[in-house]
């Protein structure tokens, strides 16, 4: 009996650290180190600007992870050179299903 109650709560206590852990990693902000992020709001959405220092490459682009409830897709911005201005991806919805970003990432180039 001691046994099966030993299993269980290993069991309970690995379900738990797996979904915290899937949760803290998909809902994060990628951004490599010199890159600044910062969400606003849009009509019916979430925006999300990113302006990078100078680094290596031509430019970056930013990408956008975008929910509402049960549906997650991801909006691609469009490239900037460095020191022309932030990089921004806008997450739409609608009246009733307002989207969100969810988490972003920079894609140097």
């Amino acid at each position: 009996m001691r046994r099966k109650l030993a299993a269980l709560a290993v069991a309970v206590f690995s379900l738990f650290g797996l979904t915290v852990g899937t949760a803290a990693a998909a809902g994060g902000d990628f951004a490599p180190p010199g890159c600044f992020g910062e969400r606003y709001g849009v009509l019916f959405g979430q925006g999300v600007s990113v302006s990078c220092f100078p680094g290596e490459g031509y430019g970056y682009r930013v990408i956008a992870h975008c929910t509402n409830g049960s549906a997650f897709w991801y909006v691609v911005g469009d490239f900037v050179p460095y020191g022309f201005g932030p990089a921004t991806a806008e997450c739409t919805g609608a009246l009733l299903v307002p989207a969100r970003v969810f988490g972003y990432q920079v894609d140097e180039i």
